[in-house]
């Protein structure tokens, strides 16, 4: 499909809109009834970041899967396009299960039975829940970099060395949040140039094998 990488640019947009609308949640060190009066009064609000979020990882999906697909044109013996798509695999479930965790906030704060300790260990857990996705990520953008800068692909090199710093820089501690957000430029960038491409035909990228 033509259209195909710009669900990488969906995914970004999507990802954006869902932690601007699930704003400044509870601190892992706030008590639970804190947690609880945050959850009660922002259960639309936060309900809403859920979907979105679990929208942008179909998206996300999607878009390593045609990133991939253009990655194997010009390495098709190569590894490096199968965990780039192995790394946008990672990071769509990583934001799933972040969703599933924000889920059960917002139905436990609904229940007199679920006690402050239950929503405060939830809470924790949900702070900290970002490795799989960030480094899902990061995984991506730099398999993808590496590919680029190695072996030349439909997209240019400057963007595969971009590619390769804001990977290694993800895995960084204090400078990897950043590294994320920068990341998400990087994939708009790529979606945009592989959307722009133009059409090969099968024939111009298989060689013609005469049989005697």
């Amino acid at each position: 499909m033509r259209l195909g990488p710009l669900t990488g640019l969906v995914a970004v947009v999507l990802i954006a809109v869902a932690f601007g609308m699930g704003g400044d949640t509870p601190d892992v060190g706030d008590s639970g009834p804190q947690v609880k009066l945050f959850f009660q009064e922002h259960d639309t609000q936060q309900a809403v970041s859920v979907y979105l979020l679990v929208l942008a990882g179909v998206f996300l999906v999607f878009f390593a899967g045609s990133l991939r697909h253009h990655l194997a044109e010009s390495d098709r013996h190569g590894w490096l396009p199968q965990v780039a798509f192995a790394g946008g695999i990672l990071s769509a479930g990583g934001f799933w299960v972040a969703s599933g965790v924000t889920l059960a906030l917002i139905d436990a704060s609904d229940e007199q039975r679920v006690g402050g300790p239950a929503l405060q260990a939830m809470n924790a857990i949900g702070n900290d829940l970002f490795i799989p996705f960030v480094g899902g990520i990061g995984l991506m953008v730099l398999a993808a970099g590496l590919g680029t800068a190695h072996s030349g692909t439909p997209l240019p090199r400057w963007l595969g060395w971009a590619g390769i710093v804001l990977g290694v820089l993800v895995f960084i501690p204090w400078v990897g949040f950043f590294a994320f957000l920068a990341s998400g430029l990087w994939i708009i960038v790529a979606s945009v140039l592989l959307a722009r491409r133009p059409n090969v035909p099968d024939t111009a990228r298989t060689p013609n094998v005469s049989t005697s």
